[in-house]
């Protein structure tokens, strides 16, 4: 393998090659989730005889697009995790606070950044320099491609009003007992300075605030997923009075994600506790990657057992076959996906692996009662859905 490709998957950040012939691009190498389709958009907003260009999609949200004599290659995107703290004016633009797990990408700081696009532009044989770069990120191009995947909040001189979509990842994390779900959705919010208005009194009072109300909302999901009511009660006053204790902004929002990341946590332990290994195992899996479309014949040799006796245990443990299970985390994200992007239902079924658009909204209203249509328009209509209504743990 070439030298920039083992670089690209060394640092494991989502980017394509494409190789010049004639007058036409084609494309010979990608790595990560990232689309072609959405690469070769982005190339379309690269003006003509540009050897280096820095597309900005969100204020901490950034793709680099990279060319030689005979390669045109696109890194990204990724997170800036320090971009929004070196403007601490709120001049009205969006910032990323949550990036869907089909927009898989990694974060990083813009130092770290600078000195991968420099060795990256040396590996390929162009000659960029340090002050190219920054000059580079003060002068980037501005680029909608991927503005359909992501949740955005939007701050002023009165704060941010945080959308239904962010609760509901949250809520989504706990439920679903997926800790790292929970840091995908804080790494814009805590570099964003603010969260809304909820106190008269200062920032820190203002940002306790939001955080008491935050930990109330997600542990009423997990007690809707099992956790005992008296467990949650104390929990949620053992996060308060830990909250009361804190002195500063970024102590009080580390705080709020370490008891969102403790309540992920929680439920995924009530969750597996009385599945066996394998089991355990396969659930995991399967829960982990809804956008596969592994066999049970598959599953079964990762775990060294026989389809016959991973599907027994599996249906005796959990209460449905790994088939109706896969079906149903596969509706639990396309409702994540719904509320979280405006993603048209044709490429949801795609990344979902379902034969094609039909097939998916069959399988939603079987499961759901309505259309994946109409769960978007109105996304009460599946606030108490949950695929956890369909199985049979033991969550004691």
């Amino acid at each position: 393998m070439e030298l920039d490709r083992l670089y690209i998957e060394a640092l494991n950040i989502p980017a394509i090659e494409f190789k010049l012939n004639s007058q036409n691009v084609n494309p010979v190498y990608k790595n990560g989730k990232i689309l072609t389709a959405a690469y070769t958009s982005m190339l379309k907003e690269v003006p003509q005889n540009k050897h280096f260009l820095i597309l900005k999609h969100s204020q901490n949200l950034f793709s680099f697009y990279v060319a030689n004599q005979k390669m045109k290659y696109i890194l990204g995107p990724i997170i800036l995790t320090d971009a929004i703290a070196e403007n601490h004016a709120f001049n009205g633009e969006s910032k990323t606070i949550y990036l869907p797990q089909l927009l898989t990408t990694y974060s990083v700081e813009k130092k770290q950044s600078i000195n991968q696009i420099l060795m990256f532009t040396k590996l390929i044989g162009l000659n960029l320099t340090i002050t190219e770069i920054k000059e580079a990120f003060d002068n980037p191009t501005k680029s909608n491609q991927f503005n359909d995947k992501l949740i955005l909040v939007n701050f002023n001189d009165e704060g941010a009003h945080v959308s239904y979509a962010y609760e509901k990842a949250l809520k989504t994390a706990v439920e679903l007992g997926k800790p790292s779900m929970v840091h995908d959705a804080f790494i814009g919010l805590v570099n964003s300075g603010r969260i809304g208005i909820l106190s008269d009194e200062s920032n820190l009072r203002n940002v306790k605030n939001w955080g008491i109300i935050c930990t109330s909302v997600t542990l009423r999901a997990a007690i809707n997923t099992g956790m005992d009511y008296d467990q949650a009660y104390s929990l949620n006053d053992h996060y308060v009075r830990t909250l009361e204790t804190l002195n500063s902004y970024d102590e009080v929002m580390t705080m709020i994600e370490k008891m969102v990341v403790d309540m992920a946590q929680r439920v995924n332990q009530l969750k597996s506790v009385h599945l066996s290994t394998a089991v355990r195992r396969a659930y995991q899996i399967i829960m982990n990657t809804p956008e596969t479309r592994i066999t049970i014949e598959e599953l079964a040799n990762q775990l060294g057992l026989s389809p016959h006796h991973l599907s027994t245990n599996f249906k005796k443990e959990v209460g449905i076959t790994i088939t109706r299970f896969k079906i149903l985390v596969k509706i639990n994200r396309t409702i994540e996906i719904l509320h979280t992007t405006n993603l048209p239902l044709a490429e949801i079924s795609d990344i979902l692996n379902f034969s094609d658009q039909a097939h998916l909204t069959r399988e939603f209203v079987k499961f759901v009662g309505v259309t994946p249509s109409k769960a978007r328009r109105n996304p009460h209509l599946v606030d108490n859905w949950h695929l956890y209504n369909f199985v049979n743990i033991n969550i004691g």
